[in-house]
């Protein structure tokens, strides 16, 4: 069914908890202690079960655990010790997935990078975190014999397809006392200035694990299958930890392919699927004019970057099934709210808050009625940013999470994200939220995906627009703008609207808008 008034916030909250199997006071107690224990659980009382399946092999719960010990023991071996900083730059797979285990086992924090970096960004985080090693893949598996795996730690990393680069031993680092045990850090995508280390605990990743993962209706029995990066909070939590914490499968991509997922669907029986909007995009180009059956498949999620209409009811006929949505940050471990399985919409708001997290929106100013900042509290919120105390105390204050969001409830509870407070564009004295003005542009047949920004001018702002074209369709501004007046005020049309190959993105999804350029000259948006 779809939602309407039959269903209003009171009751999605009994519905929740109901689907949770706990009450709301008990919650917390129902963790893992960390996803090392949640697998740990399942390798005992189901070692055969399938954990992860990747790179054309499959592993039990056994011996994804048995990969996990062998490397806690080496790490360790390695003079590892809990709280200190470890890098992973590594792909998905399971080198990644058990070294992340292993790091956790023995309480030290692994700060997971993506490898497509550049060198330049790497070293960038790397000097930040105060690592007391980096761990990237083996370019080549050497002939290690048995009494060499048992001398040497470095040879016990290498049988795993791993290397291991020490650096000095890091100054000790009194970090924030936040309850529970930092278990990751994952690095924030910037515009300027120095790296933002987000820190996140055990009950970040259990809680979002175990309440994304239930509301999803996840069970043992579900294959689960992502592309989404293991170093972006969405991929480490809201799948891995979800997966981890139900027992389910878990069908990792180390990269993203239209073609190879629709044959994963069939061949695997896959059940359940998490991407970004871009993923569905690229299924929808690969497959055009071509009607699908999933039999298996019974959910669907999209998250990472706004959802356009357009593309949400594209992929709905596509699949045959409702494309769910969600929001979150990776500060807030990171669902804040998603759409429900048992109560889809039909629009592009991201459904209700989660059970256990709440949310306020503090008003800007009296004249978007409404509209405000979201604020949210609950155990999905981190620990802080790593050395960065200043920053940490300006954006949580009194438990309480400035997202940088603008949002809106709407008339059924629902949640809407309006845009960025640092993205709102003032022209002529009013405010324009670019999310609007993409979802116009995204209406428009021939437009695949839109990302709009503000350009400072002497006293005002001018609004530009960015376009990539689907592949059998061509853009002309004039049609372009006269179908954009049909739905947008004069105030928010772009005053110009530029076609680009590619938006620049991020391994997750998300568009990379302050790298956005005219012409080739950059934008100047701080």
């Amino acid at each position: 069914m779809r939602l309407g008034h039959h269903w209003q916030p009171e009751d999605i909250h009994a519905a929740d908890f109901a689907v949770l199997g706990v009450a709301e006071e008990d919650l917390l107690d129902s963790l893992p202690g960390g996803p090392a224990s949640a697998l740990d659980q399942w390798a005992i009382t189901s070692p055969r079960a399938t954990c992860l399946v990747t790179e054309g092999h499959t592993w039990s719960y056994a011996q994804v655990a048995l990969s996990k010990n062998q490397l806690a023991a080496n790490f360790s071996r390695l003079g590892i010790k809990p709280v200190q900083r470890v890098v992973l730059c590594l792909e998905n797979g399971l080198p990644l997935v058990s070294a992340l285990l292993a790091l956790n086992q023995i309480g030290a924090i692994a700060v997971i990078l993506s490898p497509r970096l550049t060198d330049f960004e790497q070293q960038k985080i790397i000097d930040h975190a105060l690592p007391i090693g980096v761990i990237k893949a083996a370019t080549e598996l050497p002939a290690t014999t048995t009494e060499q795996v048992a001398g040497s730690a470095e040879a016990g990393l290498s049988i795993h397809g791993l290397k291991w680069a020490p650096r000095e031993v890091p100054p000790e680092i009194q970090l924030v006392n936040s309850g529970s045990p930092i278990a990751a850090m994952i690095y924030t995508t910037g515009t300027t200035g120095a790296p933002k280390g987000v820190m996140l605990t055990n009950q970040n990743l259990m809680f979002t694990g175990f309440v994304s993962g239930k509301l999803r209706g996840m069970t043992p029995e579900d294959r689960v299958l992502t592309a989404l990066p293991l170093s972006h909070a969405f991929g480490l939590s809201a799948v891995l930890c979800s997966v981890l914490v139900q027992g389910a499968s878990l069908y990792l991509e180390a990269t993203f392919s239209a073609k190879r997922v629709i044959k994963t669907f069939y061949e695997q029986g896959i059940t359940g699927f998490l991407g970004v909007p871009a993923m569905y995009s690229q299924i929808l180009d690969s497959h055009q004019g071509e009607m699908k059956t999933f039999p298996a498949l019974r959910f669907i999620f999209s998250g990472g970057a706004p959802l356009d209409l357009k593309l949400k009811s594209a992929v709905e006929q596509f699949f045959g099934l409702p494309l769910h949505n969600g929001y979150g940050m990776t500060e807030s471990g990171p669902t804040i709210a998603q759409t429900r399985l048992y109560a889809p919409l039909s629009d592009t708001s991201v459904g209700f808050v989660i059970p256990g997290v709440s949310y306020r929106i503090e008003p800007l100013s009296k004249a978007d009625s409404g509209v405000g900042e979201l604020q949210v509290s609950g155990p999905n919120i981190m620990a802080g940013y790593f050395r960065a105390q200043t920053l940490t105390e300006s954006v949580i204050k009194e438990g309480w999470l400035s997202t940088g969001d603008l949002a809106k409830v709407s008339e059924i509870g629902t949640l809407e994200i309006v845009g960025r407070i640092k993205e709102l564009i003032i022209r002529n004295g009013f405010n324009v939220y670019p999310p609007e003005v993409e979802a116009a542009l995204m209406s428009l047949p021939e437009v695949k995906q839109a990302a709009v920004v503000g350009d400072r001018q002497a006293g005002n702002e001018s609004i530009l627009a960015f376009v990539e074209i689907w592949s059998d369709h061509r853009f002309d501004d004039e049609e372009a703008r006269k179908a954009l007046k049909q739905k947008l005020a004069g105030y928010k049309l772009p005053d110009r609207i530029q076609v680009v190959d590619a938006l620049p993105a991020a391994p997750s999804g998300k568009i990379l808008k302050h790298r956005l350029t005219i012409n080739g000259l950059d934008r100047g948006v701080d």
